[in-house]
C-alpha cells in the first residue's frame, strides 16, 4: 500500500532518532534552533528582571519618601507643640512681670508714705523734746518766784527778755573761755539755745557771728552745753549744712581744731550753727 511508506514502527523511529543523533548536519541543525529559543526567551527575561528591579527601586524610593514625610511630620507636631509650650510659658511669664511690676510700684508708695510718716514721727518727737525742756524751764522759774528765789521784775538794764528768760548781747569781741567766763560773773551763762522760737529771736538781735555756750573741748565729736547737757537731749540743732556741713573741725587755722560753737559766721550767716577756734575773737550772747 503506498500508505505503508509513511508508517514506521517505534522501532523504526527510535533508529531514526538515533540516526539523527548521529548525523552531525541534523545535530548542528538542533543546537543552532535551540540557541535561536534561547536568545528569542533572553530578552524577556531581561526586561522582567530590569522592570522587577524598576518597580523595587519605586518601591524602596516610595518608602524612603514615607519614612522622610512621616519623620517631618512628626518633628513638625512636636515643634508645634514645643512652639505652643514655650508660646505659654512666655505669656504666663508676661503676666507674672506685670503683676510684679504692679506690686513694686504699690510697694514703692506704701515705701514713700512710710519715709513721710517716719519724718513727721521724727519732727513730732524734736518739737516734744523741745516743748519739754521749755516746760521744765518755765517750771522750775516759775517754782523759784514762787519760793522768793528770784524776784518776778523784768530784765535789768543792758538785757532783754524773751518769755521768762533774760540774754545779753555784747558789743564787745573775747575769745570762747572768757566770754563763758564773762557771763557767769553777770550771774548767767553763754545762751543755751532749746527751741526754734528761741533761735529766731537770737538771729533778729544780732548783726554778726556771737558765741553760744556750746562745745566739744573734752571729747572731739560729743557737743555739750555749758550746762553739762548734751546737744542731743536737747533734740534742736541749727547746724549750717551747706556748702559745707557743719560741724567740720577745719585745723588749717588752728591745728587743735574747732571744739567751739557761734550763732553765724564771718561770711554774714547769722541765722545757723558754725563751729570755730576757741580762741578766736568774737561778740556773745549771755542769758539767765
Amino acid at each position: 500500500m503506498d500508505g505503508s511508506e509513511n508508517y514506521h514502527s517505534p522501532k523504526d523511529t527510535e533508529d531514526n532518532v538515533y540516526v539523527n543523533e548521529d548525523d552531525p548536519e541534523l545535530k548542528n541543525s538542533d543546537i543552532s534552533d535551540r540557541t535561536e529559543l534561547k536568545d528569542k526567551k533572553k530578552p524577556g527575561k531581561i526586561f522582567r528582571y530590569a522592570f522587577g528591579l524598576l518597580i523595587l527601586g519605586v518601591l524602596l524610593t516610595l518608602c524612603v519618601v514615607g519614612i522622610r514625610y512621616h519623620n517631618k511630620v512628626v518633628s513638625y507636631e512636636i515643634l508645634s507643640e514645643q512652639y505652643s509650650n514655650v508660646t505659654e510659658t512666655l505669656m504666663t511669664q508676661e503676666h507674672k512681670v506685670k503683676d510684679i511690676e504692679k506690686l513694686y510700684e504699690a510697694l514703692k508708695v506704701e515705701h514713700q508714705q512710710f519715709q513721710e510718716n517716719l519724718t513727721a514721727c521724727s519732727e513730732t518727737e524734736k518739737l516734744y523734746e523741745a516743748l519739754k525742756v521749755e516746760h521744765q524751764q518755765v517750771q522750775e522759774d516759775l517754782a523759784a518766784r514762787s519760793e522768793g528765789k528770784q524776784p518776778c521784775t523784768l530784765c535789768e538794764e543792758g538785757w532783754k527778755s524773751l518769755g521768762l528768760k533774760c540774754y545779753y548781747f555784747s558789743n564787745h569781741k573775747l575769745n570762747w573761755t572768757q566770754s563763758r567766763d564773762y557771763c557767769v560773773e553777770k550771774g548767767g551763762h553763754l545762751v543755751i539755745i532749746t527751741s526754734q522760737t528761741e533761735q529766731g529771736f537770737l538771729v533778729s538781735q544780732i548783726g554778726e557771728t556771737h558765741w553760744i555756750g556750746l562745745n566739744d573741748l573734752e571729747t572731739e565729736g560729743q557737743w555739750m552745753w555749758v550746762n553739762n547737757k548734751p546737744l542731743k537731749e536737747t533734740g534742736v540743732t541749727f547746724w549750717y549744712s551747706a556748702p559745707i556741713k557743719q560741724p567740720d573741725n577745719w585745723k588749717v587755722e588752728d591745728p587743735s581744731g574747732e571744739n567751739c560753737a557761734a550763732l553765724g559766721n564771718v561770711g554774714g550767716n547769722t541765722h545757723k550753727w558754725f563751729d570755730d577756734s576757741c580762741s578766736k575773737f568774737k561778740k556773745y550772747i549771755c542769758e539767765k
